[in-house]
């Protein structure tokens, strides 16, 4: 009984041990700033006009093209010198493609890529803002409007830094391409995705492109008060299932012992009593090492030691919708239809249940655990629409080309921890592995925590101050590149 005892203790003593040992030597990545920054100052007014320029992302047939093509008229004119010194081309009559070509052709070209258009305005909300949607009014500090997050932000950031570089008589080393999609939020397969094929169709290879996806959070990473640069290295998949039943249906007053509703509502609820298991997948990994070492103890010593503590870490990230994003890929019911009369047995039903897919996952596998779990003959299971997308490749964010968008970032960012990031939307960005694997997410605007929810939503802002950054990041990308 002794020996067990000892053996027990003896073998506690060892586990804290190496527990120990492992946070005290977990360290992050050093990414020191070797770069020279360039200040640009800017009032935002620039992205204050855009905003009014009503670029909506409808299907095509909706789209009010008039304004895609007065927008394209409001850069020529406010960017003048950009447009004398590089190479613009239309892709699909509202995408535009520039390339401003470097003095060595045996460089790698940088691709920027940004898009256009925006989501709608929910009617019923319009009297929620501050101001109005499409006013682009500055107030308080704060430039207001739809798509100054999403995405016009970054895309006029970019042709600000750019018009500033050549006003200082700077010529490129490097050949950098800009990439400005205009159905972002509806596809990009009119835009990013052509843009892509023309530059694969010219044998480009890219030395990076980078599109949003990221961001600078500010307070928003659990257990860090400063600021976090989230680099993407991946986006997470898309495929929704329709969950369906014909039946026959009758009148209520003598019903069948099943009825289509019923059984769509029982194969929902199969597949909501079991999710898809937790998981690290490579960029919250990363994100692991970079972030853990810059957390308070008790939290540094989980991450140092995942192997020990990952039900606690998946507890914990669980506990938020966000966080559980990030461990798992996610299904939720989004649409589900059935009925006619109080009084009428439903002959059909319908419902539709959405999956976000973490790296590894895959959309066929998705319908066939789907309909393993269901395991019913009255039910048929599909893929909806037809319409489905594996999560992208990972980039390597242990890369020179990450390092250097890193150094860049901390450059105007001095305080900023950098780590890797797992996107949860989608973005452009998944278009372009044709020309490179070195796709990161990143726009370097800052956001509060209390900003995630204008992005698509109301009041929808960036600060000019977190503006004018960004407009001297992408400058100084563009100079030491």
């Amino acid at each position: 009984m002794k020996k067990t005892i000892l053996i027990i203790v003896l073998g506690g003593a060892i586990l804290v041990a190496i527990v120990l040992f492992r946070t005290f030597s977990f360290t992050a990545p050093q990414l020191s700033n070797t770069l020279s920054p360039v200040n640009v100052k800017s009032d935002g007014s620039l992205l204050s006009q855009a905003i009014s320029y009503e670029t909506i992302s409808h299907k095509r047939e909706m789209r009010d093209d008039s304004v895609f093509l007065a927008f394209h008229s409001f850069l020529q004119k406010s960017f003048p010198k950009l447009h004398r010194q590089l190479t613009r081309e239309l892709v699909n009559e509202h995408s535009l493609l520039y390339t401003w070509e470097g003095a060595d052709l045996s460089k790698k070209p940088l691709v920027l890529a940004a898009h256009m258009d925006v989501v709608p305005v929910d009617y019923a909300s319009r009297n929620d803002w501050d101001v109005a949607p499409f006013s682009g009014v500055i107030l308080e500090g704060n430039i207001y409007g739809r798509g100054t997050i999403d995405d016009k932000g970054s895309l006029i950031a970019i042709m600000e830094s750019i018009e500033n570089l050549i006003n200082q008589g700077f010529k490129p080393d490097r050949t950098i391409i800009l990439a400005f999609g205009h159905d972002e939020e509806i596809g990009g397969n009119e835009g990013a995705k052509a843009m892509a094929a023309i530059l694969e169709k010219r044998s480009i290879q890219a030395w990076m492109v980078i599109d949003e996806g990221g961001t600078l959070a500010n307070g928003i990473v659990p257990g860090i008060e400063g600021t976090v640069a989230l680099i993407g290295t991946s986006e997470k998949g898309y495929v929704s299932l329709e969950v369906s039943a014909d039946m026959a249906g009758g009148h209520s007053s003598m019903p069948e012992p099943m009825n289509a509703l019923e059984a769509v509502n029982r194969a929902v609820y199969i597949l909501k009593e079991n999710p898809l298991p937790d998981r690290f997948s490579e960029p919250i990994q990363g994100f692991i090492d970079y972030i853990g070492p810059n957390l308070p103890f008790v939290q540094k010593m989980a991450f140092a030691n995942t192997w020990f503590f990952k039900p606690i870490i998946f507890n914990t990230y669980k506990k938020s919708a966000s966080g559980a994003a990030l461990v798992h890929t996610t299904q939720v019911v989004t649409m589900f239809n059935s009925g006619l009369k109080d009084n009428v047995v439903p002959t059909r039903a319908r419902a539709v249940v959405n999956y976000r897919l973490l790296p590894g996952d895959n959309p066929q596998g998705i319908l066939s655990r789907a309909k393993d779990l269901i395991n019913d003959t009255m039910v048929k299971v599909t893929i909806f629409d037809d319409f489905a997308v594996e999560a992208s490749p990972i980039s390597n964010h242990e890369s020179l080309e990450f390092e250097f968008l890193a150094k860049a970032i901390i450059a105007v960012n001095p305080n900023a921890i950098v780590s890797p990031y797992l996107v949860l939307g989608a973005t452009d960005g998944r278009y372009y592995y044709n020309i490179t694997d070195k796709v990161f997410r990143f726009s370097p605007i800052p956001l509060e925590k209390e900003d995630l929810n204008r992005i698509h939503g109301v009041n929808e802002r960036v600060s000019v101050m977190g503006y004018e950054k960004s407009v001297s990041f992408y400058a100084t990308l563009i100079k030491n590149s």
